[in-house]
């Protein structure tokens, strides 16, 4: 996992090949960037999630986007999630994890369709 910090923007990049590795080492990371958030109470932060190496999601992962959005969120934030593939695409629709955090997939135009999202 590589994080890069500027003072408004994070970006998160994935690294592992092997998925279920990369699901356990994404959901530790989603908790500690999480953690790290409510204690310095970071405002304004756009968080970029490229998910270009996962190749499917469980529950705990999504569950951990939610938490991570609803912290950005209560500080003026955003969580984005980018690069994801179609397979998480019908994952990610069976929840309509899509309704509370923009999700770009690979192969599809940047629309910015809902990039302005309501508090949710």
């Amino acid at each position: 996992m590589q994080l890069n910090k500027s003072e408004d923007k994070w970006t998160i990049n994935t690294e592992d090949k092997d998925n279920q590795l990369a699901l356990i080492n994404i959901i530790r990371f989603l908790d500690k960037v999480n953690e790290e958030i409510n204690s310095t109470k970071k405002a304004d932060l756009n968080l970029e999630f490229d998910l270009t190496t996962l190749k499917s999601a469980n529950s705990e992962l999504i569950a951990q986007f939610v938490i991570l959005q609803t912290s950005l969120v209560r500080y003026n934030g955003r969580l984005k999630i980018i690069n994801a593939n179609l397979d998480l695409k019908s994952i990610f629709d069976v929840v309509m994890l899509d309704k509370i955090i923009n999700i770009k997939y690979l192969g599809q135009p940047d629309t910015g369709d809902n990039d302005d999202l309501s508090d949710e």
